[in-house]
């Protein structure tokens, strides 16, 4: 019996008794008041309605067993509503503690389990009934049931929750659990002991990861490579000993300090940046480093950086393993010297060279551009060794090769590939015609005396060259023309250049005539403007129009801009075209923003224009001269003027703005596109470039970049133009994104000033 109240007692939460004693109060008032009403009232509705007084004694005699009949109902009803919510309350704690992945039981403090869940029945292999009323020694062997029930002493002695491990083998299917058991004393109300509550769980892999992470630690601490821990905070946490014995800093010295894994006074800035770009985005970064050791000797190391993420993808920790590698680096250094430098002129030498062309090969197929190989070979070059001898002659190599390497573009190559023969790659071209100014450089540096001792001896140089792809795709190809076509500036006397291909010269001398016509273009009234209207998205009304120029020449007929400009660029012509540009513009647009006062003009203005010291003066006279507002006036800029930057461009960009001139980003996103470009210039508009607008409605990627652009421009305030727009897919998708206005072919092509009129009159009238 004692240990049926024990069960009782320790099945029931302590919320039960509150419950039983709240409902035994409620049940207790519904009766006390439905017998008052019972008894006032019946009386009263009794002696109102019977006069006779042994008719009232007997109707209360059968008042008396009805009151008995109805209130032993509403009891029976009470009781009955209550006892059922109670033991629906049990089953769901019983539900919840069996559905618990832990082993739950009690026992008395004797050791007699009172109750235990579905877990627990797997330990002995028996279900509840089964374990009720046994101990331990029933089901396990002696000496652990002992061990059992000593902890159980320790908890209900101590009067506090005992904590063990205890590896058991599951009866039910014979697998093995490392436990981690609390075992805790329980009482009952009035403070007296009456059992033990247990609770195991499941700790097996927890040990495991214990066991591994162990391991683990003492193969970092014995690791040669040196290993670097950090938390969030970029607080060093940990080093090893090979991190010790590698850079000389003790642990003491570096836990606790700020993590700095990459030295920014050793390594360029462009490393740095990357690496920390690579670990903020939450990816490795590994590659080699220079380093400092804590006396200041320098060395090279391998090193492996990374952001350790997480379940929540957070970083947790920075991790760094590096590797000093300094012998090898030397090793790999002098081999790879010897392997692809010429030793007399620190050159690459041809394999170093034709890797490198297979290089610009693929760089140019990828991105629709031009490579030329430039065969070179000293004129008579054998007559200087013949005659001063070959020390001479070396010398003469080298003072030769020094002015190849200074005459080329940086990121051109030069090789010597034996005797007097030299090779240059010259490469990203996007016209083939640019090839002539390298050659041309080349000549120029030729010029002057070779000092040579005591003797001062004048060398030029024949070269040949062969473009890609159009003089051959192979490297085999392009070698043999360019050797073919140096042989032929040979044969045509020596110290000038030859293209391989009849069509190249052609090129050369068109561009010649362009460059002769381009320059009287202007005074003989053979250049005109065009405008391409530009439409607001939503009111599909022209909002502005941008200027270009065309050239119709009396000589070679009509010439394209994308043929004329780069020549008018390079030649410096653009200066004088640019202002006839904007003059002309203004002039024909101020009868426009007249109609339309919120009409804008754009109008390109080149680098070459900005080089110009008096471009802010010229446009605020024109301005003046035409009336035009200069609020209505966009320039569009590239984004390789405002990487250039310098004292002049910031100096006009600030003019500009000053007088209201809006500047808009042309081209966005094919460039350099910086956002501290948008941060430092006085930016106005995003121009998205039409490459990305034809290919955002069949390129996911375009369209995730089309819309970015206009998002980030929305957030900066910016106002956003969208160019070649040619289908109403393109148009649709724009709207959506909250494009503001557009440009392309689907709304209008470039028309003359005399349409553009039309335009605007036709769009009064149709809103009128």
């Amino acid at each position: 019996m004692k240990n049926k109240t024990a069960e009782q007692q320790l099945s029931r939460p302590p919320a039960d008794s509150v419950g039983w004693s709240g409902a035994a109060l409620r049940i207790s008032l519904i009766y006390g008041f439905f017998s008052l009403l019972w008894i006032f009232l019946s009386d009263a509705l009794l002696e109102m309605l019977v006069t006779d007084v042994k008719l009232l004694s007997f109707l209360q005699t059968i008042k008396g067993f009805g009151f008995v009949a109805i209130s032993t109902l509403l009891i029976f009803g009470l009781v009955s509503y209550y006892a059922k919510r109670m033991l629906a309350a049990q089953h769901h704690l019983r539900a919840l503690i069996d559905t618990l992945p832990d082993l739950v039981w009690l026992k008395d403090e004797r050791g007699i389990y009172l109750s235990c869940n579905r877990k627990f029945e797997r330990l002995f292999g028996a279900r509840e009934s089964e374990i009720i009323g046994k101990s331990d020694y029933d089901f396990v062997d002696a000496e652990l049931a002992d061990f059992f029930r000593k902890h159980d002493l320790i908890a209900m002695h101590a009067d506090r929750s005992s904590i063990n491990e205890e590896q058991l083998t599951f009866a039910d299917d014979g697998h093995t659990e490392i436990l981690e058991t609390i075992k805790t004393p329980m009482k009952d109300e009035a403070g007296k002991l009456i059992g033990i509550l247990g609770v195991g769980r499941d700790i097996t892999k927890r040990k495991q990861r214990e066991t591994e992470i162990k391991v683990l630690t003492q193969a970092v601490e014995q690791s040669p490579v040196a290993v670097i821990l950090a938390d969030p905070s970029r607080q060093v946490t940990f080093v090893n000993r090979a991190f010790e014995r590698i850079c000389g800093y003790g642990s003491a010295e570096v836990v606790g300090q700020r993590f700095e894994p990459v030295d920014s006074e050793l390594n360029s800035g462009e490393l740095v940046a990357e690496i920390w770009r690579s670990i903020s985005i939450g990816e490795p970064w590994q590659g080699e480093l220079r380093s400092r050791r804590k006396g200041g000797e320098q060395y090279w190391e391998y090193a492996y950086l990374s952001p350790v993420l997480g379940n929540s993808g957070e970083v947790s920790h920075y991790l760094a393993l590096k590797e000093d590698i300094s012998l090898r680096k030397q090793h790999e250094e002098r081999l790879h010297y010897q392997a692809y430098y010429d030793s007399l002129t620190a050159l690459p030498n041809r394999v170093l060279i034709m890797d490198r062309l297979q290089q610009l090969i693929r760089e140019a197929r990828r991105n629709d551009e031009y490579v030329a190989v430039m065969f070179l070979d000293l004129d008579d070059f054998k007559k200087v060794n013949d005659s001063l001898g070959h020390d001479v002659g070396d010398q003469a190599l080298v003072q030769a090769a020094s002015r190849l390497v200074g005459s080329v573009r940086e990121g051109d190559s030069v090789g010597r590939l034996g005797g007097d023969e030299f090779i240059v790659l010259a490469g990203h071209f996007s016209r083939k015609e640019s090839v002539q100014v390298v050659a041309e450089n080349i000549l120029e540096s030729f010029w002057d005396t070779f000092d040579l001792g005591s003797r001062q001896i004048m060398l030029t140089v024949s070269i040949g060259i062969a473009i890609y792809p159009f003089d051959g795709e192979s490297l085999s190809e392009l070698l043999k023309n360019a050797d073919t076509a140096m042989y032929l500036s040979k044969a045509q006397g020596r110290n000038r250049y030859s293209f391989f291909t009849e069509e190249l010269n052609l090129c050369i001398s068109r561009r010649l005539q362009i460059e002769e016509h381009l320059r009287a273009a202007i005074d003989n009234g053979e250049l005109s403007l065009d405008y391409q209207p530009q439409y607001d998205v939503k009111s599909r009304r022209i909002s502005g129009v941008e200027a270009l120029l065309r050239w119709n020449s009396t000589a070679l007929g009509q010439v394209g801009p994308d043929e004329f400009i780069p020549i008018a660029e390079q030649t410096g012509l653009i200066v004088p075209i640019g202002r006839f540009v904007l003059r002309q513009a203004l002039s024909q647009a101020v009868r426009w923003v007249a109609q339309e006062p919120l009409f804008k003009l754009a109008v390109n203005i080149s680098p070459a224009q900005f080089r110009d010291e008096g471009l802010a003066e010229f446009v605020r006279l024109e301005l003046d001269s035409s009336g035009f507002p200069a609020s209505r006036l966009e320039l569009e800029i590239t984004e390789g003027i405002l990487m250039r930057g310098g004292p002049l461009v910031e100096g006009t960009l600030a003019k500009l703005h000053e007088m209201g001139v809006c500047l808009s980003m042309d081209d966005f996103g094919t460039g350099y596109s910086s956002l501290s470009y948008l941060r430092r210039y006085p930016v106005d508009e995003l121009k998205i470039d039409r490459s990305f607008v034809q290919e955002m409605t069949v390129d996911q990627a375009d369209m995730e970049l089309v819309s970015a652009a206009i998002s980030l421009a929305r957030g900066l305030g910016l106002r956003v133009v969208a160019e070649g727009v040619e289908t109403q897919e393109q148009l649709d998708a724009l709207n959506e994104m909250e494009c503001g206005v557009v440009q392309g072919f689907l709304l209008s092509k470039p028309v003359s000033a005399d349409d553009i009129d039309a335009l605007l009159m036709r769009q009064e009238s149709t809103t009128a």
